[in-house]
C-alpha cells in the first residue's frame, strides 16, 4: 500500500512539474536541440513571437538599421502600409525560426527589403545563432502570465546581456509568446556591430 501511495504521489508530482514554466523552457530547449518542430511549437508560439518582435522593433528607432534603406523607401513611398510590411517581415521571421529548429541553420537571405530583416541576414550581422543561455535568473508568475529573466551570451561579440521573455498558460501548458525587451537587446547588438566595424580584430 505504501508503494502505491508513493507511486501516486510521484506521478502527481511529475504532472505538476509538466504544468510549470520551467518545464516549458526545458521542452523548448530540448526540442530545438533535437530539431523537433512540432514539439517546439507546443511550447513556443512562433507566429506570436515573430509578430510581436517585428511590431516592437518597427515602432522603435531600430526600424532603419533592422531593414535598411530599401524598407524605409517602401514605407515612405506609400507602396505598402506599415502593417502590410510588418506582416510580411513577421511571416518571414516565423519561417526562419521554423527552419532553424528543423535544420539548425537559417536559410540564406535574399535581396528583397523583407529579406534584409530576415533572421539569416541578422545572423550574419549580429550572430543570432551564437546566442546561448548563461543563466536562468528568475521566473515570476502572475496568474496566467510568466516573465522569465535570462542572461544570454553572444559568441560573435563575446558579451552577455539580460533577456526577458513572456509565457502564457493555456490549459496547464505554458507557451512562449513574446520577447519583452527585444528592442533593448537588438539596440545593444547593433551598437556592438558598430563598435566591431570601427575596431575590427
Amino acid at each position: 500500500m505504501a508503494l502505491v501511495v508513493a507511486l501516486v504521489a510521484a506521478g502527481g508530482g511529475f504532472w505538476y512539474w509538466t504544468t510549470t514554466p520551467q518545464y516549458a523552457l526545458e521542452q523548448i530547449k530540448d526540442s530545438a536541440a533535437h530539431h523537433e518542430l512540432s514539439k517546439f511549437q507546443k511550447y513556443f508560439d512562433i507566429e506570436k513571437v515573430a509578430d510581436s518582435m517585428v511590431k516592437d522593433l518597427m515602432a522603435s528607432e531600430l526600424r532603419k538599421p533592422l531593414g535598411g534603406e530599401a524598407l524605409e523607401q517602401i514605407l515612405s513611398s506609400g507602396m505598402a502600409s506599415e502593417r502590410q510590411v510588418q506582416n510580411e517581415v513577421a511571416s518571414g521571421i516565423a519561417e526562419d525560426i521554423k527552419t532553424l529548429v528543423k535544420t539548425g541553420s537559417f536559410k540564406a537571405s535574399g535581396d528583397s527589403p523583407s529579406d534584409q530583416a530576415s533572421m539569416g541576414a541578422l545572423d550574419k550581422r549580429l550572430g543570432i545563432k551564437t546566442l546561448s543561455l548563461t543563466e536562468l535568473k528568475s521566473i515570476k508568475v502572475d496568474g496566467n502570465t510568466a516573465t522569465v529573466t535570462m542572461l544570454l551570451h553572444n559568441g560573435k561579440f563575446n558579451t552577455d546581456f539580460e533577456f526577458l521573455g513572456e509565457l502564457q498558460n493555456k490549459d496547464n501548458c505554458w507557451q512562449a509568446t513574446r520577447m519583452v525587451n527585444v528592442v533593448d537587446c537588438f539596440r545593444k547588438l547593433f551598437e556592438l556591430e558598430k563598435q566591431n566595424i570601427k575596431s575590427p580584430n
